[in-house]
C-alpha cells in the first residue's frame, strides 16, 4: 500500500509539473491562413500560405508546440472582400483555432476585421498595408509589413531628394490598397517640392494602356503606380511609346512572377524603375539565406513576401506557446492576444526584432528601394527606420 501510494504521489506531481510548464502533448492547434490561392493576387497569397506551412513544418519535426501538433486551415478568399468575411466567419466558428495569418489584400482585410474582433480571434497579416487597418481601435488586429502612409510619402520624398524627380503621373488600380497607396504618394509629392501633373485609375482587368500613355503630359519624369497586377503592363506600355521616364511602384509590384516576368524586359528599359520592398534583401538579416534556402528547395524561388510570412507564423507560434506556459495548459484567444501584445520576436525579415505597438503595427518594419537587375530585385536603399 505505501509503495503504491509513493507511485501514485509521484505521478501527480509529474502530471503537475508537466501542466505547469503547459505541456499539450497528444493536442492539436490549429492556425488559419487566410488569402487569395486562385485570381492574380495569388501570387502574394499562394507563396504566404507556402512559407506558413513551411514554418509549421519545421515547428512540428522539432516536436510540435509544447508537444501538439500545429494544423493549417487554409482558405481562399479570391482576393474578395465578401469571401474574405466567410473565411473570417468559418475560422471564428472553428474553436481549436487559436490565430490567423492573413489577409493578403487591404480590401479584404478591412471587411473581414471586425468579424475577427466580433470573436476575438488574433490576427497577423504579413503584407496589408492600408493604415486604416490598424486605426479602426480592434485589438485583435496586427501587422508585420510597415503602412502606405510611410511608404507613400517615403518613397515621394527619396524620389525627389535622391533622384531630383519633380514632376509625376499617378495612376492606382481603384482598390484600398492601390488608392490609398497612391493617395499617400499623392499628397506627400508635392510636400517635396514636386507636382502631380495628372491622375487617373486603371480599369477592371485592363491590360492595354496605349492610351493613357499616349494622353499623359509630355513634361513628366515619373510616373507613380499604385497597385498590383497592372504594373507590368503600364511599364510596357510606356517602353512601347518611347517613355523613357522612371516607372515607380509601391510593394505590389515587389514579386518576381507578378511584374518582372510579366514585364519582359521592359523593368530594365528607359530609365528603370524603382520599386518598393516590405523587407531588406535575402541575406541581410541572419538566418534569412537559410531560411531561403530551405524554402527554394521545397517550393522555387522567392517572388515576395515570403519571409513575412514564415515570420508570421512564428510569431503567432510563439504566442501561443507564450500563453500555453503561462496558463499551463491549452490557452484560448484572450490568452494568445494577450501574449500577441507583449511579443518581442527577432525573425528573418527585419533586423530588428518583431514587436507590436499600441495600434499592432510592427515597429521594427522599415522599407526598402529596388530596382530591377536582368531577373531579379536589387535593393538600392533604404527608407526610415526611425518610428
Amino acid at each position: 500500500m505505501l509503495r503504491f501510494s509513493a507511485l501514485f504521489a509521484a505521478s501527480l506531481a509529474s502530471a503537475s509539473v508537466a501542466a505547469a510548464e503547459g505541456d499539450l502533448t497528444g493536442q492539436e492547434i490549429r492556425i488559419g491562413v487566410a488569402g487569395p490561392l486562385t485570381t492574380p493576387s495569388a501570387t502574394f497569397g499562394v507563396e504566404m500560405r507556402q512559407a506558413v506551412d513551411l514554418a509549421i513544418d519545421e515547428r512540428n519535426a522539432a516536436g510540435g508546440l509544447l508537444g501538439a501538433k500545429v494544423v493549417a486551415e487554409v482558405i481562399d478568399d479570391q482576393a474578395d472582400a465578401e469571401k474574405g468575411k466567410a473565411a473570417a466567419k468559418a475560422l471564428c466558428d472553428d474553436p481549436q483555432v487559436l490565430a490567423v495569418v492573413g489577409h493578403v489584400n487591404s480590401g479584404v482585410m478591412l471587411a473581414s476585421e471586425k468579424v475577427y474582433a466580433e470573436c476575438g480571434l488574433p490576427v497577423l497579416t504579413p503584407m496589408a498595408s492600408n493604415p486604416a487597418i490598424t486605426e479602426q481601435g480592434l485589438a485583435n488586429i496586427f501587422r508585420l509589413t510597415n503602412r502606405d502612409d510611410r511608404k507613400g510619402p517615403g518613397l515621394a520624398k527619396w524620389l525627389a531628394t535622391k533622384m531630383g524627380k519633380k514632376a509625376a503621373v499617378v495612376v492606382d488600380d481603384g482598390t484600398p490598397y492601390g488608392k490609398g497607396l497612391a493617395d499617400q504618394f499623392a499628397n506627400g509629392f508635392p510636400a517635396t517640392g514636386g507636382a502631380v501633373l495628372t491622375r487617373w485609375t486603371t480599369k477592371p482587368g485592363q491590360t492595354d494602356f496605349s492610351a493613357e500613355v499616349a494622353a499623359v503630359p509630355k513634361d513628366f519624369d515619373i510616373l507613380f503606380f499604385g497597385g498590383i497586377k497592372e504594373g507590368a503592363d503600364i511599364v510596357k506600355a510606356m517602353r512601347k511609346a518611347g517613355l523613357n521616364q522612371v516607372f515607380a511602384c509601391g510593394d505590389g509590384c515587389w514579386s518576381v512572377g507578378g511584374f518582372i516576368k510579366p514585364a519582359e524586359g521592359a523593368a530594365t528599359a528607359g530609365e528603370g524603375v524603382r520599386i518598393l520592398s516590405a523587407a531588406p534583401a535575402l541575406g541581410k538579416v541572419p538566418g534569412s539565406s537559410e531560411f531561403a534556402e530551405r524554402y527554394k528547395a521545397r517550393f522555387g524561388p522567392i517572388n515576395n513576401y515570403a519571409a513575412s510570412s514564415y515570420d508570421s507564423a512564428r510569431v503567432v507560434m510563439s504566442a501561443i506557446e507564450a500563453a500555453a506556459t503561462k496558463k499551463g495548459g491549452l490557452p484560448d484567444r484572450a490568452d494568445v492576444l494577450a501574449a500577441l501584445k507583449g511579443a518581442k520576436f527577432q525573425g528573418v525579415a527585419y533586423a530588428a526584432p518583431e514587436a507590436f505597438d499600441a495600434k499592432g503595427d510592427n515597429i521594427a518594419a522599415v522599407i526598402f528601394v529596388n530596382d530591377v537587375d536582368g531577373d531579379r530585385f536589387r535593393e538600392i536603399d533604404q527608407i526610415g527606420g526611425e518610428r
